[in-house]
């Protein structure tokens, strides 16, 4: 028996949103010390995609848990970033292209712009 769909799902944005998570916090110290004239409206939209991302990543956390699911990062050797898994027992590894990842990275920073979640849509992941 292999893990299921939704499982796989979870272990893919348990890998992805920290990713997210630390362009966005970058980007709010760029903003922070930049020459920028109107500074606000910009951190605003980060902090309160932070926001949504934090409370993703807190349900994320605990359907790991729940599920009895640990990832590991095994390593990235500039091409492909590789980790590893185990789920109710069941190991694997799984291998993402960088570049894809950097895609589906965008992809969620603008769904939580528009004040949405990207665990609520499989569009992130396409």
């Amino acid at each position: 028996m292999q893990i299921k769909e939704e499982e796989h799902i979870m272990i893919h944005y348990f890998i992805l949103l920290p990713l997210v998570k630390k362009v966005l916090e970058k980007d709010i110290q760029l903003f922070e010390k930049g020459g920028f004239k109107v500074k606000d409206p910009y951190l605003t939209m980060i902090r309160n995609a932070l926001h949504l991302l934090h409370e993703d990543m807190r349900h994320l956390k605990k359907y790991m848990h729940q599920h009895r699911v640990r990832v590991n990062f095994e390593e990235n050797d500039g091409m492909f970033s590789r980790y590893s898994y185990v789920c109710r027992g069941y190991e694997g590894t799984s291998s993402y292209l960088n570049a894809n990842l950097k895609r589906q990275a965008r992809h969620c920073m603008d769904v939580y712009f528009s004040k949405h979640s990207p665990l609520h849509s499989d569009s992130v992941l396409h």
